[in-house]
């Protein structure tokens, strides 16, 4: 199974240093280490309620880890409790917003173009009794959607999904044009040996697929463990799919790699070992 795991922000090498400044004052996000590796600059963004992603420079010699012109449909969810407050507030911040949409279930979401025309997508949550304070911008951590992905066909999507990347469906609705996948979390498996399940929604697009190569910017990523990394490449090629060259050693520090589904989106893999 290739585990839920956050992801990446990636920015302009020579707009590095502003970019984490701009999550820090506009998102209210904390900077709790950065980091200098063979991939680049890596900044440490702790987020208000709960989880991290990485702030990671466009660095380092493999495709894997270079910018491409052409936007995917893989969208890396970020979670608000109130999504009109969160508009409102970064509309006074300059910052634009796509449409509002609803998931099957009845979550609203959209994008917003936050630092340097970067899509982040935002979906509202309950509360539930959270009665903390938290930052102005109001999008908080990860939430119960993690991952939204635009297709073609949700029923031939999610059969793909489901023997590629072993995750397990939990709904299909053809009429209604979507398909509701789960996935264990990484961190609750490889460091506290606990199954907590991250939510994906395969939703029917009215538009063609994109070309490749893409990517967002904000990269969702997927874990699977150094010992069966290699193998699990493979099994994509013997399966008739075509993985980028493998950045790294996922035996010494980091590895990844990415391959396209059905209707090009790109799905980003990368293994380390867990401490």
């Amino acid at each position: 199974m290739y585990r839920w795991d956050g992801g990446f922000i990636m920015v302009d090498p020579d707009k590095y240093e502003e970019g984490v400044q701009w999550y820090q004052k506009v998102l209210g996000w904390e900077c709790v280490d950065q980091i200098t590796t063979w991939v680049g600059r890596k900044s440490f963004m702790k987020m208000p309620r709960t989880g991290m992603v990485t702030i990671k420079s466009f660095e380092g010699d493999y495709d894997h880890l270079q910018p491409h012109e052409t936007e995917g449909n893989v969208k890396l969810a970020f979670v608000t409790y109130n999504l009109d407050e969160t508009l409102h507030y970064l509309s006074g911040q300059q910052v634009k917003s796509s449409d509002v949409r609803v998931l099957p279930n009845g979550q609203k979401y959209c994008d917003i173009f936050a630092f340097d025309n970067t899509r982040l997508t935002i979906v509202e949550e309950e509360r539930a009794g959270d009665n903390r304070d938290y930052p102005a911008s109001g999008i908080i951590g990860f939430g119960s959607v993690n991952t939204i992905i635009h297709v073609k066909d949700p029923k031939v999507s999610v059969e793909w999904y489901a023997r590629n990347l072993g995750f397990e469906v939990v709904e299909v609705d053809e009429e209604n044009g979507f398909a509701h996948m789960r996935t264990e979390d990484a961190y609750d498996r490889n460091v506290l040996d606990e199954q907590f399940w991250e939510h994906i929604w395969l939703v029917k697009s009215t538009d063609g697929p994109v070309e490749m190569p893409n990517d967002n910017k904000a990269r969702t990523y997927y874990d699977i463990r150094p010992e069966v990394f290699f193998d699990e490449y493979n099994k994509l090629i013997q399966n008739g799919i075509k993985p980028s060259e493998i950045a790294g050693d996922p035996f010494k520090g980091w590895a990844g790699f990415h391959f396209y589904d059905q209707d090009h989106n790109r799905i980003n893999v990368w293994s380390y070992v867990a401490r």
